[in-house]
């Protein structure tokens, strides 16, 4: 795999382009195994409503994931560089929705009753789920658009996958030692932005 002004990318610059991989596999564990739980005892609300959202919200993302692909290339068509910046705002609304399900509370501020909270809890999958979306397929564009051969692709998706199996291995390891709380602490204080300012200052693929 080579860089845009055609020298082979070295171990680091690998590492730095398959690094996002990480902070997304540590969201999706908890949202898909711990959140469920976590919310229905938290707040008395009944797996069976928090399944339906579930089931509601990634409906909706499968169906738009098509459209995000076409706007995605859209912006690489542009510049990389109007990548990184929508990825940043993704990253942003990532980490917002990602911190509301967990603590609710925090948006609300107040009591409210349990249809307003479906409700929130429901936008904020959405937002999740949509926002998950556009980073996983900016990350996996971003590789393929770089070019090289067999092996410079298979020793870029090795490291991807790597960083990604880590990052799971990490979150059971943070939420099973620690909490949620900390959890949570861990994914917006320390992971998503340096894995993500790590793409924008690594390779960018040909225009």
């Amino acid at each position: 795999m080579t860089a845009a002004t055609g020298n082979p990318l070295s171990a680091w610059a690998l590492v730095r382009l398959g690094l996002p991989a990480l902070p997304l596999a540590f969201v999706a564990l908890p949202l898909y195994v711990l959140w469920p739980h976590y919310f229905a005892s938290q707040f008395g609300v009944s797996l069976s409503l928090i399944g339906g959202l579930l089931l509601l919200a990634r409906a909706l993302d499968a169906l738009i994931d098509p459209s995000i692909g076409h706007w995605l290339d859209k912006l690489y068509a542009h510049s990389p560089k109007r990548v990184l910046r929508r990825a940043w705002l993704a990253a942003l609304l990532l980490a917002l929705s990602f911190v509301g399900l967990f603590f609710p509370q925090w948006l609300l501020g107040r009591s409210v009753g349990q249809a307003d909270l479906l409700l929130l809890v429901g936008a904020l999958l959405l937002v999740c789920y949509l926002s998950y979306s556009v980073l996983t397929i900016a990350l996996q564009a971003w590789g393929a658009r770089m070019g090289g051969d067999s092996m410079a692709r298979s020793r870029l998706v090795g490291w991807r996958e790597g960083l990604g199996l880590a990052g799971v291995i990490l979150a059971s390891m943070v939420s099973g030692l620690a909490g949620i709380a900390e959890l949570v602490s861990v994914f917006v204080g320390v992971l998503i932005w340096p894995c993500c300012l790590g793409v924008g200052r690594t390779a960018h693929p040909q225009h």
